[in-house]
């Protein structure tokens, strides 16, 4: 692969792992704002029970699904935050091959949050299915596995994302 062509491939790779530690970031400051892109609703206190004991329960019951949501919002920001470092890694210090398989395996995760989105939520998908395209064309270019994406066709997408 031409020098100018890894160098370009290497800058996406670089931006996926920006957004990914800005996602991850997100899920820990604002877990309200980071579960908006799966299209998911942070509880809000429910109108004023009709006795006490059912104001005590249903306070109950919001409190613990708000620490439910936000123990896995961190654990979603993590995840982001390791599949960024582990391109920022690759990138900088690793072979192309190595930085293609990893910005696979985050075009699958993008997938997957996708298809999470489609089949349990109804909607939200194209949150991830939008940028997961690029990623794979990415990952196949730096593995020498797909030729044929043209790299004017991926830098535009990329410059799109900014």
């Amino acid at each position: 692969m031409p020098l100018p062509q890894l160098a370009q491939l290497e800058l996406g790779a670089l931006l996926y792992a920006s957004i990914f530690i800005g996602f991850g970031v997100l899920a820990f400051l604002n877990p309200a704002k980071a579960l908006s892109f799966f299209e998911l609703p942070w509880p809000e206190d429910t109108p004023k029970a009709s006795s006490k004991s059912q104001a005590n329960t249903t306070t109950a019951a919001l409190a613990q699904a708000k620490q439910t949501i936000h123990v896995f919002a961190v654990v979603y920001g993590i995840r982001d935050i390791f599949m960024g470092a582990a391109i920022f890694a690759a990138a900088l210090c690793g072979t192309p091959a190595t930085l293609g398989w990893i910005v696979l395996a985050g075009a699958g995760v993008a997938f997957t949050d996708g298809a999470a989105c489609y089949w349990m939520v109804g909607k939200g998908q194209m949150n991830h299915w939008g940028y997961a395209p690029l990623m794979l064309a990415t990952a196949g270019k730096l593995l020498g596995v797909v030729e044929w994406a043209p790299m004017e066709a991926l830098m535009e997408g990329l410059r799109g994302m900014l």
